[in-house]
């Protein structure tokens, strides 16, 4: 690769370093969650530990006498009578109920496709769930077996995501069977009360650690005034910061969740495969932080690219519990894949934007056949960016976010936001001295390669 090409690889990463300025239009969007007051903000890792708890919750309805006694083990639920009624009592009026006893949502034992209904139900909250031959609310093979044939089909050929609105068309079949017995559809919401108020969505932060550890101070005493938790994404092997960097990041008091910034697809030959590079990135980083490593977002940019056809497959084999990687989904909340009939240990956690969506100006490259492609492109024209833009990159930062934040408000869900440390001051990172021999190394390594 020639001189001029190298240059022009980079070119993006350094005019998205200087025209990108986030500290300011952070805190204007922290003050106006903040200032909401039923929005979480909240790491992924604390929202994935309340949804884990959530699914795996106790729900028991009982009608006796024209009420409806609702009561669950999970601790900070917020319980709904569908739709939008939130209980502040665990009893409820029913109009007439024609039922009385036990409500159980049965799933018939001759259901093919069991394991995606669980996972459909336990994602609406309707957690009152039993496998049997019988039942007063029978979800059969008959009745509901074909539309499960259906959403299986949408599943496999989106790489096994399915849609909010298959969630939805589950929940009305079951809304449909209690109100023919006068009975509301109780269940558990998709978020906890905290500090006495129901969260009515989820603000989450998640901050790629691609070379400014040291400006990760300065972002986290600014969370801290908003009562705000984030993600750190360390990259294990880094050549921007050093295994001493990581171990004092994390004896911080202010240091928050820990994550894994993944490169396996480029560690791989190192390592053997995949799988093997996985797992030794996730035990490096557990022993420098001497914290359990839950989280995978990979590592990329415009000089490497980490997802593989196998990368979904390794996530779950390492041990991780969720994963935030940036790639087209159609959901609000956590979900599990389901590949031919198989259901992940892993969740997705959907990904909404980033600050480099934003400021567009990057050269991406892919996997095609197994191969890292050799070809580059941009993430848009270089003519859609203009000066005026880059003068007013803090305010299209701000509004484009609140814009996100509201679309999700609107849907309850979960909103991942992607942000990069670098960006928050640039001269901050070039500042301190003990960053500059890594990125001398890094630029005289990578113009020294023939290929990158």
């Amino acid at each position: 690769m020639k001189l001029g090409q190298k240059l022009l690889q980079i070119t993006p990463s350094i005019v998205r370093s200087l025209g990108m300025r986030n500290s300011q239009p952070y805190e204007q969007i922290l003050r106006h969650v903040r200032a909401r007051g039923d929005i979480w903000i909240v790491s992924q890792g604390e929202y994935m530990s309340w949804w884990l708890k959530r699914e795996n919750a106790s729900l028991k309805i009982t009608v006796s006498e024209g009420r409806c006694q609702v009561d669950t083990s999970l601790e900070n639920a917020v319980l709904e009578k569908f739709p939008g009624e939130f209980l502040d009592s665990p009893t409820v009026s029913c109009d007439e109920p024609k039922f009385s006893g036990e409500v159980w949502i049965t799933l018939d034992t001759a259901l093919e496709k069991k394991g995606l209904l669980i996972e459909l139900l336990k994602r609406e909250g309707i957690l009152n769930l039993r496998i049997a031959e019988e039942g007063e609310f029978m979800l059969s093979q008959e009745e509901i077996g074909p539309l499960l044939e259906e959403i299986d089909a949408r599943v496999q050929q989106w790489q096994g995501r399915f849609f909010e609105a298959d969630a939805c068309a589950i929940r009305q079949i079951v809304i449909d069977k209690l109100a023919a017995r006068h009975l509301p559809l109780l269940r558990v919401w998709y978020h906890p009360r905290v500090d006495g108020v129901v969260t009515r969505a989820v603000f989450s932060p998640r901050f790629d650690v691609d070379r400014a550890i040291t400006n990760l101070a300065p972002i986290r005493a600014l969370e801290k005034q908003y009562d705000a938790s984030s993600t750190l994404y360390l990259r294990t092997f880094c050549p921007y910061y050093t295994d001493r960097e990581i171990k004092e990041l994390s004896s911080m008091p202010w240091c928050s969740e820990i994550a894994l910034h993944g490169e396996f697809v480029n560690h791989a030959r190192k390592y053997g495969d995949e799988f093997k590079a996985a797992k030794a990135e996730k035990a490096h980083l557990e022993e420098l932080t001497g914290r359990p490593i839950l989280g995978i977002a990979m590592h990329g940019g415009e000089l490497s690219y980490n997802r593989s056809e196998n990368t979904d497959d390794v996530i779950q084999e390492a041990g991780l519990l969720y994963d935030t990687t940036l790639r087209p989904v159609h959901d609000y909340f956590p979900f599990k894949k389901v590949v031919k009939g198989q259901i992940s240990k892993s969740y997705n956690l959907p990904h909404a934007m980033g600050d480099f969506s934003v400021f567009p100006f990057k050269l991406s490259r892919r996997v095609v056949k197994g191969q890292i492609s050799k070809s580059y492109r941009l993430a848009r024209p270089l003519d859609s960016i203009s000066m005026s833009f880059i003068w007013n990159y803090g305010q299209v930062f701000y509004e484009k976010t609140i814009a996100k934040m509201n679309e999700i408000y609107e849907r309850n869900g979960v909103f991942v936001i992607t942000l990069h440390p670098v960006y928050f001051g640039f001269f901050s990172y070039l500042s301190r001295p003990r960053n500059w021999p890594p990125l001398v190394r890094v630029l005289l390594g990578y113009f020294k390669k023939s290929r990158w």
